[in-house]
């Protein structure tokens, strides 16, 4: 009894910092709001939030970078070695490392993988791995590999950055490479400027409005923005990745609501941008 008290009593506490300020939705977190409240909830009134690594999610992050601001990439991604161990042995090296990671923010010193044995140990019970051999050493032997020791360090090296393989980066650059061939496209995203060009090109974009006469904000982060002085033009422009051939994209927009991520976007740059839309700007 005493532990749900403790729980009720930490979301209502929760509860009560978020009341408390003012929030500002996003696309994401708005398209949450009406998908499922109860998400919405877990997400941004609890504060409970898994980061999510999934394949088509990383590489729409590595073809933003590389198209918007290539400068950035290698402070953001790291392409993993070749000699990575495999399966299990990958799996145990990452458990560990987590766990490293947990007890270092606790102030523990230790850095070298042979310093956790006690927990590759653990880890190898829980996982009933390597059990069938007879010794605690046998079976850590069976761990520490050159392979797995370089892994270890290559992961305390890499920081928070993300990390990416050699084929999904080689996958990303290609298309980035599409798009830097289409002339049209590369006008549309303010690529081709020179010294004479009177526009002006914005990437990555964060902006915040509050909203007259609402308890709430908007905010987000616009891909890419181009004024286009000359034709008194605002392009707004949103780069995404998808699986599907174009002619199929509209199902795409209706099933993520991506309409409504083009009315933030389009509310965000008019009240920002006021002073151009007062002048004539579209």
């Amino acid at each position: 009894m005493e532990l749900e008290e403790l729980m009720n009593e930490s979301i209502e506490k929760l509860e009560g910092n978020f009341y408390s300020k003012k929030f500002y939705f996003s696309y994401s977190s708005l398209n949450k709001l009406m998908w499922s409240p109860a998400v919405f909830h877990q997400l941004y009134v609890l504060g409970i939030k898994e980061e999510r690594q999934d394949a088509h999610l990383v590489q729409g992050k590595i073809i933003h970078a590389l198209l918007l601001e290539p400068e950035k990439f290698q402070d953001n991604f790291v392409i993993s070695p070749d000699n990575l161990p495999t399966g299990n042995t990958k799996t145990v090296i990452d458990r560990v490392f987590s766990h490293h990671k947990e007890l270092a923010n606790n102030g523990d010193t230790r850095t070298s993988l042979v310093e956790f044995t006690d927990a590759i140990i653990d880890i190898l019970k829980d996982m009933n791995l390597h059990q069938s051999l007879k010794t605690d050493q046998q079976r850590i032997d069976k761990i520490f590999t050159p392979d797995a020791v370089n892994y270890w360090n290559f992961l305390r090296s890499k920081g928070n950055k993300t990390l990416i393989d050699q084929q999904s980066y080689d996958f990303c650059v290609n298309a980035v490479d599409m798009i830097k061939t289409d002339s049209k496209l590369c006008t549309l995203l303010g690529h081709d400027l020179n010294d004479f060009s009177n526009k002006e090109v914005f990437n990555e974009l964060p902006l915040m409005v509050d909203m007259a006469d609402k308890s709430f904000g908007l905010k987000g982060i616009v891909d890419n923005l181009v004024i286009d002085h000359d034709k008194k033009i605002l392009y707004i422009n949103d780069v995404k990745t998808t699986s599907k051939d174009l002619k199929d994209f509209p199902e795409t927009v209706e099933f993520y609501s991506y309409w409504m991520q083009a009315v933030i976007y389009s509310t965000l740059v008019s009240i920002n941008f006021s002073n151009l839309r007062e002048a004539g700007y579209e």
